[in-house]
């Protein structure tokens, strides 16, 4: 084996650690969560939704590297879209007692009530 060849390897192997460092990193944060599908939520409301899940606060620049932080173009996109988000699935999720409040200049909550009705739609579905 060349020189050549032992740096590409060798790159090839810190590649696939890093992505296994991202998979881990994802999953602490609730973004690779799958929602129950009667939920009907995007795969983006998905991250979001796992992201408030596994937080007591989700600010809006939490849900923004949630959603775009492994973009390079997340810069263009303003974080006013996270209210578009939420907004969207305040509506989805009322039929189902999941609520998302608003905590006033710092982001946005899932009551333990709403997390414990999500946890159990989320039981359901796995054990379908």
């Amino acid at each position: 084996m060349n020189l050549r060849d032992e740096y590409v390897q060798a790159l090839e192997a810190e590649n696939e650690q890093l992505r296994d460092r991202i998979l881990a990193l994802e999953e602490a944060m609730g973004a690779r969560l799958e929602a129950p599908l009667q939920l009907g939520l995007t795969a983006q409301e998905s991250k979001v939704f796992g992201a408030l899940l596994k937080r007591d606060l989700l600010t809006k620049e939490q849900a923004m590297f949630v959603l775009y932080g492994n973009k390079p173009d997340a810069d263009e996109t303003e974080i006013k879209i996270v209210d578009v988000f939420i907004c969207k699935m305040r509506k989805k999720l009322k039929p189902y007692s999941i609520e998302i409040e608003t905590v006033w200049g710092r982001g946005y909550s899932m009551p333990a009530a709403s997390k414990e009705s999500a946890s159990r739609l989320a039981q359901d579905a796995r054990a379908a």
